[in-house]
């Protein structure tokens, strides 16, 4: 009977531990940002707050500013409806300052979602900013297979572009606290 409980312990440690792996290392300040290409988006609105020329695939690293926010997410993740408000105030807070607007830009791609999906999730949660499928989970693995949702910050410059200053997963720091961050990264 022993041997019995000591398995279903162990089986049990090793299913909650299987959980917490992923397929490679999670993007961390000082990384470069995996290259990527993502679906263009058809809108011009969303080209020109982008900086895109077109609307063909894209690498996020090539988006014009000085700092890319991008927030790894799923429809069906309850943490990711749950910070939805907080993320549209974040967007909002940027795009309400001087010093950041355009400087800063946001993204958001939707891994295991279809365009419907994120669609979806853009409607109901009333998301202003650009998200982006990635139904065939080529982002999602590129980026180590993140829980959701992840956030990062990318700079953008031309002679840095592409690192990853900063990136954080779960609940998002509170507003002042990202908008400093945002801020001091732009000093």
């Amino acid at each position: 009977m022993k041997n019995v409980r000591l398995w279903w312990i162990v089986a049990l440690i090793v299913f909650a531990l299987s959980g917490m792996a992923s397929g490679g290392s999670v993007p961390a300040a000082g990384d470069r940002l995996a290259v990527m290409r993502l679906e263009g988006p058809d809108r011009t609105d969303v080209q020109a707050y982008l900086g895109l020329s077109g609307s063909g695939p894209f690498d996020p690293a090539t988006i014009s500013g000085r700092l890319l926010i991008i927030e790894i997410f799923s429809m069906y993740c309850p943490h990711c409806q749950r910070e939805a408000p907080a993320v549209n105030r974040l967007y909002q807070a940027i795009e309400a300052s001087d010093t950041l607007r355009g400087r800063v830009k946001m993204i958001g791609i939707g891994v295991g979602n279809s365009t419907f999906e994120v669609d979806h999730f853009r409607k109901h949660y009333q998301i202003e900013f650009p998200l982006f499928p990635d139904e065939d989970f080529v982002v999602h693995k590129a980026m180590g297979e993140v829980r959701t949702p992840f956030f990062l910050i990318v700079a953008l410059e031309p002679d840095d572009g592409g690192r990853i200053l900063w990136s954080g997963i779960g609940k998002m720091d509170p507003l002042d606290t990202f908008l400093d961050r945002l801020s001091g990264f732009l000093k």
